[in-house]
């Protein structure tokens, strides 16, 4: 086995490691199998909160969700707790561990918050409670939730239910 080969078989086994450690493949894999009624009384019942208030806070069709609650003072205050809130609700109601960044924009843009500074402000929770894969501005680029992400997420979808 050459250098090259040692190297990829190591760089393999740390990805399957953080996989395992971060819970992402099993979740995905059991998250398509529970109906979605569930799915909201999983998530309320783990922000402790009414089921009723995660539909105020998500809109859920087929294959996306859309914000319709987001607290914060001010924009970058808001654009980071809905890149949270948005990368929850797909971990939970579609089992998707990672999210395209338009998606995320799109849910800032739905609350008329400027775009301008979207990746910056992201930077600022970047790596501790959200990972970004992929360039900057790239139609490709993904964010997924750390496990740290989500436990402040839950807290932040409590505090934006009880507003």
């Amino acid at each position: 086995m050459n250098e090259i080969e040692k190297m990829k078989k190591i760089l393999e086994d740390h990805e399957k490691r953080i996989k395992l450690l971060e819970g992402t493949s099993e979740e995905s894999k059991t998250s398509e199998q529970i109906p979605p009624h569930q799915k909201e009384e999983i998530l309320a019942k783990k922000a402790n909160v009414s089921e009723e208030n995660i539909k105020k806070v998500y809109d859920l069709e087929e294959n996306s969700l859309t914000l319709t609650k987001l607290a914060g003072a001010d924009d970058r205050e808001k654009t980071k707790n809905a890149a949270l809130l948005v990368l929850l609700g797909y971990k939970y109601f579609y089992g998707k561990g990672e999210v395209l960044s338009q998606e995320i924009r799109r849910n800032v843009a739905e609350h008329k918050i400027p775009l301008n500074n979207f990746a910056s402000y992201l930077k600022e929770i970047t790596p501790s409670l959200i990972r970004i894969k992929g360039k900057v501005r790239s139609p490709k680029t993904t964010y997924r939730i750390t496990t740290l992400g989500e436990a402040n997420a839950r807290d932040l979808l409590k505090r934006t239910c009880e507003d």
